[in-house]
């Protein structure tokens, strides 16, 4: 933060915890709202405040175990930037910024691993993938090294490339600019992947806004799937519709439909169904750590619940479905899956993952990603094919 003022530091990581903590909006969202009319900054500056922000809402818990409750944002703030808080004597779960009952979950789930996997959600792995349906793999291989980008490619998923440095941000390359080269994680990618989707297939998705698995369906699919897309959010269903178009997805097979997946009425029975389900997002905390923060027990419930009347839905509309939820929670995994047990046979298509958490009934068949293990944000995925369909 060399060349910054420790005021506009100050005053800008206290806006963006002020906005994190009251309106439960990610760090980006948090981060934008805080800089309007205060962040006059060069690109390489405005870079450098937003990574102190990530890191600054990341600690937020730490420093208010060693400052105490009942302090100003700013205070808070203030003694961060100034290098004034000590791990010393700190709980555990203080000192890897995560709340108390998250740090006991994690730790019944995965026993003597949580050290590492809490520190691998302070660590966010960038991945992207090449849109063929833009671009040749070739062609956006050229533009990056071009640019100086140095990347890895997937050796699961040849198209997909962790990216190790750039010298701009990833958002600016040409590539990312020209919809040639799409920021999506590798989980997400691996849910798309155990769908499978082929030439001709009818796939309903049922929550498919903002749009990047579906558009990852026609571009495994080479634009000649179908597909009928649901989202309960007119906005982010046209929003979606319009990045689809953008990234060369023949629009002419996507059909998008505004409505509530568990109330849905469609006459067909679907090749396949896609079921990304809305979640706590308690495995994306290296994207948005404002998740340490914002992430509650009533979170999980809530969409535990909901997960549970869509999966029962799912198993009706198609005959081979993927059920998957961004989250470590069993709640939103293992206990969801096994509501329809007896209504399909699992199958496990991704070898190169975890089975779920052992506790769970038909575990060996459940697929999980960790960060720790797989650099993706954390993952349940689960396959099945329909008995009575």
């Amino acid at each position: 933060m060399q060349g910054l003022s420790k005021r506009l530091v100050v005053k800008v990581l206290s806006r963006v915890l002020y906005n994190v903590v009251n309106y439960r909006v990610s760090v980006d969202v948090a981060f934008k709202r805080a800089c309007k009319g205060v962040c006059k900054l060069s690109l390489a500056e405005r870079e450098a405040l937003y990574n102190a922000a990530r890191d600054f809402i990341s600690d937020y818990i730490k420093v208010k175990c060693f400052l105490g409750v009942g302090r100003s944002y700013s205070s808070y703030a203030r003694a961060w930037v100034e290098g004034g808080v000590s791990e010393e004597g700190l709980p555990e779960w203080c000192r890897y910024g995560v709340s108390r009952w998250f740090y006991e979950k994690l730790s019944s789930l995965v026993g003597g691993e949580v050290r590492e996997l809490l520190t691998s959600l302070s660590k966010r792995v960038l991945w992207a993938r090449i849109n063929t349906l833009k671009a040749s793999e070739e062609k956006v291989l050229r533009s990056l090294s071009s640019e100086g980008v140095d990347y890895v490619v997937d050796s699961n998923y040849p198209y997909l490339l962790q990216i190790i440095k750039s010298p701009k941000p990833v958002r600016l390359l040409s590539a990312v600019k020209n919809y040639e080269l799409i920021l999506q994680d590798k989980a997400s990618v691996a849910v798309v992947e155990a769908l499978n989707p082929q030439p001709g297939d009818d796939v309903l998705d049922m929550a498919f806004a903002p749009g990047m698995k579906t558009s990852l369906i026609m571009m495994l699919s080479d634009n000649k799937a179908r597909v009928v897309a649901v989202d309960i959010s007119y906005k982010r269903s046209l929003l979606g519709r319009q990045l689809l178009g953008k990234l060369g997805v023949d629009l002419s097979r996507v059909y998008v439909i505004v409505n509530d997946s568990r109330s849905t009425q469609l006459r067909k029975v679907f090749d396949k169904v896609l079921l990304d389900a809305p979640c706590s997002n308690s495995g994306a905390v290296s994207k948005d750590p404002g998740l340490k923060i914002t992430l509650t027990e009533s979170k999980i419930r809530y969409y535990s619940a909901v997960q549970k009347e869509l999966i029962s839905k799912s198993v009706s509309l198609g005959k081979t479905v993927v059920y998957s939820t961004c989250s470590l929670m069993p709640e939103e995994g293992e206990e969801v899956a096994n509501t329809i047990s007896e209504k399909v046979r699992f199958y496990r298509p991704i070898q190169w993952a975890s089975e779920g958490y052992e506790p769970y009934e038909h575990h060996s068949y459940f697929m999980r990603l960790h960060p720790h293990k797989h650099l993706t944000e954390g993952f349940f995925i689960c396959c099945m094919v329909s008995k009575d369909l």
